[in-house]
């Protein structure tokens, strides 16, 4: 977390049973859940192997363990097949690699004084280009926002003297110069850019950077031995291992204004987080990253743990604003834009299931339409309360070309879904309505099926 302040953390679960009674009387839900729609579709199998088979492999042995069921080179299970191997991840090499990809931020703000405060922080070097020295890094927006004012001519009481140092780097010196492209409040997510740099010019040495390598957050399991790396305290880059102790809940916090709240999906880890991990990566045992740390509990009585946006929803709203901003031409300081369809979500129900092949257990949700807006898209397009979220195709430009099905098991994989679509896309949205399959064509051509993220 930053060094300013605490982020306030008020644990957001709420229970099945006033989900239940919140929705008496207003609309009656379909029984289907995503795994029994999907034999329509062409895929069979009990629940927890259709779970399983919409995973990518979490790290690089599971990868060796899939191709070789799919090829028939082995039939047992996970475990099974890491006995036979007889070795071991080298995580250590693992971390080395990840240092490379996360940087210690440094943001100062002068609030009508001539002596600066500093927040500290880190972040993700999400694309680097070694050729001009340009790269992006995502961070926090709590890492470089300060609700007492930026005490210059900035947007928004964004920072405009934001340093970056690599691991190793003097946290004292000057760093590399970053500016802020664009953020959201909302989702606690800032993009920086940096142009120009020679440090990160392949041609003026050894470059001290590189891009971090993406795992999947969906395939995070609880138990798994996760490293977050960050900048504690402000006194430079370091890691701490732990476990995921619950790989998806949704979690109320804070906003960076210290003035409103905001709904964010986590990844809970038994890893120590301090003020200064903020923005920092929390990776697999494979060094892939999986989330971008961003907060801890801190309450008489329990223990303190930490949080991680999962990487998926934490770099799709990253991408979104480049892409926006790239639109707008970085004429809107937040510049991110999340598809907007008029409905209202919950999960109405939850279930568990253990995948012998996987070596892993599995959750699905059952995402369920509360409401309908007057006037929306979803209710032209014939959306109705009580449907059930199946899965959705999306088609990019108005083209033809739809890629690969996505099954909604978990609610983070809409907002995901919402978040990756672009002006002029199209998405084929699948429901279950009533124990029957809808189908529903959705064209996203106009500003007005957007709404904008801050």
């Amino acid at each position: 977390m930053k060094k300013k302040g605490i982020i306030a953390l008020i644990i957001g679960i709420v229970a099945a049973a006033l989900l239940a009674l919140s929705a008496c009387g207003i609309w009656s839900s379909d029984e289907r859940f995503p795994h029994d729609v999907a034999e329509e579709h062409g895929v069979s199998g009990s629940p927890d192997g259709f779970l399983a088979s919409l995973e990518n492999p979490a790290t690089d042995l599971r990868r060796l363990f899939d191709e070789a069921k799919e090829d028939g080179s082995f039939t047992g299970n996970y475990f099974e097949f890491l006995q036979a191997l007889g070795i071991e991840e080298d995580e250590g090499a693992a971390v080395q690699t990840a240092l490379r990809s996360v940087v210690s931020v440094r943001a100062a703000f002068y609030p009508g004084l001539t002596k600066a405060f500093y927040s500290c922080g880190a972040g993700i070097v999400y694309s680097l280009d070694t050729q001009s020295g340009d790269a992006l890094i995502v961070t926090n927006y709590h890492v470089v926002y300060s609700p007492k004012g930026s005490g210059r001519e900035t947007i928004a009481n964004i920072s405009d003297e934001i340093a970056l140092f690599p691991y190793g780097w003097e946290i004292t010196g000057d760093g590399i110069e970053a500016s802020f492209l664009g953020g959201a409040m909302e989702y606690d997510i800032a993009v920086l850019k940096v142009e120009n740099c020679p440090e990160l010019q392949a041609a003026r040495g050894t470059v001290a950077l590189a891009e971090a390598v993406s795992g999947d957050s969906e395939s995070v399991a609880a138990g798994e031995r996760v490293y977050a790396i960050g900048n504690p305290e402000g006194m430079g880059m370091s890691v701490v291992d732990g476990v995921v102790s619950v790989e998806s809940e949704y979690v109320r916090f804070k906003a960076a204004d210290e003035q409103s709240e905001i709904r964010l999906p986590e990844i809970r880890i038994s890893a120590p987080v301090n003020h200064g991990n903020s923005g920092g990566g929390l990776f697999n045992a494979s060094g892939r990253l999986i989330g971008i740390v961003n907060g801890r509990l801190e309450e008489d009585g329990v223990l303190g743990f930490g949080y991680a946006i999962p990487a998926n929803f934490a770099l799709s709203v990253a991408q979104n604003v480049i892409d926006t901003c790239a639109a707008n031409e970085g004429k809107d300081v937040h510049c991110g834009a999340r598809a907007r369809l008029g409905i209202d979500l919950q999960v109405s129900e939850s279930r568990g299931y253990y995948s012998e092949d996987a070596g892993r257990m599995l959750t699905e949700e059952k995402i369920v339409i509360t409401g309908v807006s007057a006037g929306s898209m979803a209710e032209r397009a014939g959306i109705t309360p009580g449907d059930t979220i199946i899965s959705a195709r999306l088609a990019s430009g108005g083209g033809t070309a739809f890629e690969a099905e996505v099954w909604f098991t978990r609610l983070v994989k809409f907002d995901v879904f919402l978040l990756n679509i672009r002006r002029g896309d199209t998405a084929v949205l699948t429901l279950s309505r009533g124990g029957k399959t809808v189908e529903i064509t959705l064209s996203f051509g106009s500003d007005a099926e957007f709404i904008p993220i801050q």
